[in-house]
């Protein structure tokens, strides 16, 4: 049994799901880290936004990817480069957040954590990824305990000792952490994890690319690697995760029948018509 059915009640009813991280929301589909973007997310089965949390001069926490406000907002010159740790949260939120990916969301703005979290109040069937960038871990804990939300977040971090201190403090959080790059790169990562027992790690993340030539979708890291890396982490009860950068119905299912129930997308609505593809 994995730790995230041990510790996460919405995993106990259906262990033979398949669950995705809509990443940034819906980053290739709504203007990433919105609400607009969580709410598209939540439509489709399985789906769990994935947002960034940070925090303003003022002690705000808010969601945003970025270190600025340059990429997804309006905010004139004298704003845009200026850390929001440097913000207070009236200036971070009077800039629009929407209208750079389409006019259709103009009017979107960098959301607080509070306002994604209470969107998860009284949903118990949404749940949400927080990766903590720049976030006090006790503040972000008094918020989560306020919403009475906890059974449905999960924690990421690219550093995976912030994982074993979030674990420290909060008994029996989820976590995720990722492995990026190269198929050998990947690899090194994953057996210099192995070795600590995948210490602080409920999910591994790993991103999957594909030969660029090949018509059919085949991808890099071979079957035979993702196999064994699902034993050993299935050996202390956690889970692995896939990020395919291409996909169709076809390569979902040789997933899906190597027992890959976690994946991660950039576009839930496409992601979703794939999945129903594969399970044709």
């Amino acid at each position: 049994m994995s730790h995230l059915k041990r510790h996460w009640p919405m995993f106990q009813a259906d262990p033979n799901r398949i669950y995705f991280q809509a990443h940034r929301g819906s980053v290739d589909e709504r203007p990433e880290n919105t609400l607009v973007a969580f709410r598209h997310a939540w439509h489709f089965p399985g789906a769990i936004p994935e947002t960034d949390v940070r925090t303003t001069r003022d002690g705000v926490l808010i969601c945003l990817h970025d270190a600025t406000l340059a990429r997804t907002t309006d905010a004139p010159d004298e704003y845009k480069d200026v850390p929001v740790s440097r913000l207070t949260e009236a200036e971070v939120r009077r800039w629009d957040a929407g209208v750079r990916f389409s006019p259709a969301y103009a009017g979107q703005h960098v959301p607080t954590l509070r306002e994604v979290l209470a969107e998860l109040s009284g949903h118990p069937e949404r749940a949400l990824y927080l990766e903590v960038k720049d976030a006090d871990f006790q503040a972000l804990g008094r918020l989560l305990d306020e919403y009475g939300v906890w059974d449905q977040i999960l924690f990421i971090a690219g550093n995976p000792a912030w994982l074993l201190e979030l674990q420290r403090l909060f008994p029996g959080v989820p976590t995720m952490t990722w492995l990026s790059g190269s198929p050998e790169k990947i690899q090194a990562g994953f057996e210099h994890l192995a070795r600590t027992d995948f210490a602080g790690i409920t999910q591994l993340q790993m991103h999957l690319h594909a030969a660029a030539d090949q018509d059919a979708i085949r991808y890099l890291l071979d079957e035979a690697f993702l196999q064994y890396a699902q034993e050993r982490l299935r050996k202390v009860g956690a889970v692995l995760q896939l990020r395919p950068f291409r996909f169709d119905g076809p390569s979902l299912r040789r997933l899906i029948d190597l027992g890959v129930h976690w994946f991660v997308a950039d576009a839930p609505e496409q992601f979703s018509a794939a999945l129903a593809a594969a399970r044709r």
